[in-house]
């Protein structure tokens, strides 16, 4: 019965100590994992916060020299339209009138906008007959006659 006990002690501490020592290595593998997840995520976030910033960045450089591209543009047609006018009133004479007012530069701080037209606002809905539901209306389109009341 001695040895029986001496191999069944010995057996039971071996294996509560390579189960305790097992459980303390998978908790700090798994804590070494979620860490390593969290740094990860940490930096796609870093990343994508940082590739949006460079998106942005882009997207107003474009509009910004799209803007200044649109200035030298309107600039060059008057340009052309100056000097074509002014060929044709040295070369015609007479014969063409050109506004003194087509040759300037528009005036933006004038505020006169007497040339627009007035736009009514579009509607979001179909106007509805004098008889008839619109189509915002709740019972639009619902034929209540067949309902039971419940």
């Amino acid at each position: 019965m001695a040895s029986a006990t001496n191999l069944i002690i010995p057996f039971i501490l071996g294996c509560l100590v390579g189960g305790g020592l097992g459980w303390y290595l998978a908790l700090n593998s798994r804590s070494d994992n979620k860490r390593r997840l969290i740094m990860d995520l940490e930096n796609q976030l870093d990343q994508a916060r940082q590739s949006r910033a460079d998106y942005e960045a882009e997207v107003s450089e474009h509009f910004a020299q799209t803007a200044d591209l649109l200035h030298k543009l309107t600039d060059d047609y008057r340009a052309v339209y100056t000097h074509l006018a002014k060929g044709a009133d040295q070369l015609c004479g007479d014969q063409v009138s050109i506004s003194a007012a087509a040759l300037s530069a528009p005036d933006d701080t004038s505020g006169d906008q007497t040339h627009w037209a007035e736009v009514a606002q579009p509607l979001d809905y179909a106007p509805k007959k004098p008889d008839e539901q619109g189509q915002l209306s709740e019972t639009f389109g619902l034929d209540r006659s067949n309902t039971t009341p419940a």
